[in-house]
């Protein structure tokens, strides 16, 4: 009987071990499980702001204007986004391009600060003509005989002599104090800037509740991105997160400051939480979260999560390129001209819009701008007369003659244009 059981615990782990290396989820023994491609959409990831209400009742849509001519950051794109993937070790870069349909700017690779750098990597990523994205770990056993300084001094070295644009995310995960960490943080981009100047550093937030005033976060000059993980998991019942909504505080604290990117995103198409497949639905969810980024001005780019599949402490599946359904839904999100192939170098400045913190509202063909969008954000005195929307003040835009408004139901978005010098 004990021999029994260790079999079977033997072909758990060797079929757990499996799906990680093959990119294919693999079943629990003894688990049935439902795979219903067919399955109706059981809400979207951005109903409540972005879709068209089957009631006819008014529908929120987010509110751009156009700011002043400001600085980008490194690499930043004038408008528009950097397409950018996570792939399996097994993936070939050459071959998620053909079945995405689509160039990438940028591609991810992960090591722990002491590894040797990643040469044949680095060098498929220049035959695709695409941006490196190193994520930096610390060791997890540490080196005695090398201080952690010295390695840091190497490895830029080596780096910097490939002399190409990257991206590092120094840290991402740590057991540092705060003081330890920011320290530690900014001593690399110093050193960085020194033997690699063409790398931009970037901050990776610990949660979407993060602000400029977290103690981990190095500062202003030592930081050109934050990145942001967007994972929209299942729970048991099969509901996903609501990413947007994650998305906006984080959104609204770093906007003015740096460029964003989200490392990586993530739309689960199955969960151990009911071993139910729902391959329409996410298929859905990809087009209309990709479509909904485009009113975020200040995401520079979107990392996608496709090597993240199942594993033996992992409840969801993340990844695209398994399932032809997701991979031609992706492939239909990502054509629009607004998601960029190749990195910007020409660090020219650049008038952009900013998302306002209050959402409007398009109604029958009217568009109502909160009062307190055009109070407090545009330092423009409403008119006397308002409607009140879910108890909230708006003023409609026939009544705002000396802005631009218009909407765009395709992009469900607000613009106002033209009031900024």
């Amino acid at each position: 009987m004990r021999m029994i059981k260790a079999i079977l615990l033997l072909i758990i782990i060797l079929t757990a071990l499996t799906s990680c290396m093959t990119g294919r989820p693999a079943p629990i023994v003894g688990t049935p499980r439902t795979r219903s491609p067919g399955v109706p959409l059981q809400g979207s990831l951005v109903d409540n702001a972005y879709y068209m209400k089957a009631d006819n009742s008014p529908q929120s849509f987010p509110v751009l204007f156009r700011g002043r001519t400001s600085r980008r950051g490194m690499y930043e794109p004038a408008e528009g986004v950097y397409l950018g993937a996570w792939l399996c070790a097994e993936t070939s870069l050459r071959m998620f391009e053909y079945q995405a349909g689509r160039r990438h700017a940028v591609y991810v690779h992960e090591m722990q600060l002491s590894d040797e750098v990643p040469v044949t990597w680095l060098l498929h990523c220049i035959a695709a003509q695409a941006t490196p994205l190193i994520i930096i770990h610390p060791d997890e056993v540490p080196c005695d005989e090398i201080p952690p300084s010295e390695m840091v001094i190497y490895l830029a070295q080596r780096l910097g002599s490939f002399n190409l644009p990257m991206f590092i995310v120094f840290f991402p995960e740590h057991d540092l104090m705060p003081a330890e960490y920011v320290i530690i943080f900014r001593y690399a981009r110093s050193v960085f800037m020194a033997h690699a100047p063409l790398t931009a550093f970037v901050w990776s937030a610990p949660n979407a509740s993060a602000t400029p005033q977290n103690p981990f976060y190095p500062g202003h000059d030592a930081v050109d991105w934050v990145a942001l993980e967007l994972l929209a998991g299942r729970n048991s019942d099969g509901k996903k997160a609501d990413i947007i909504s994650e998305l906006e505080d984080f959104y609204h604290a770093f906007q003015a400051h740096k460029p964003i990117m989200l490392l990586p995103l993530g739309i689960s198409h199955f969960s151990r939480g009911d071993y139910t497949y729902r391959i329409n639905e996410t298929a859905s969810d990809i087009r209309n979260i990709y479509n909904a980024l485009r009113n975020f001005p200040r995401i520079g780019l979107i990392v996608y999560a496709d090597a993240f599949t199942l594993s033996p402490d992992l409840w969801d599946d993340f990844s695209i390129s398994a399932e032809p359904i997701l991979t031609e839904a992706y492939r239909e999100a990502i054509s629009h001209e607004y998601f960029l192939s190749a990195l910007e170098t020409n660090a020219r400045d650049a008038t952009r819009f900013i998302r306002s913190a209050h959402h409007g509202y398009y109604w029958e063909g009217r568009i109502y701008v909160s009062t307190r969008t055009l109070e407090t954000e545009l330092n423009t005195t409403p008119p006397r007369q308002s409607t009140e929307i879910n108890q909230q003040a708006f003023a409609e835009s026939r009544h705002l003659s000396s802005l631009n408004i218009s909407a765009c139901p395709d992009r469900r978005v607000i613009l106002i244009d033209g009031i900024l010098d």
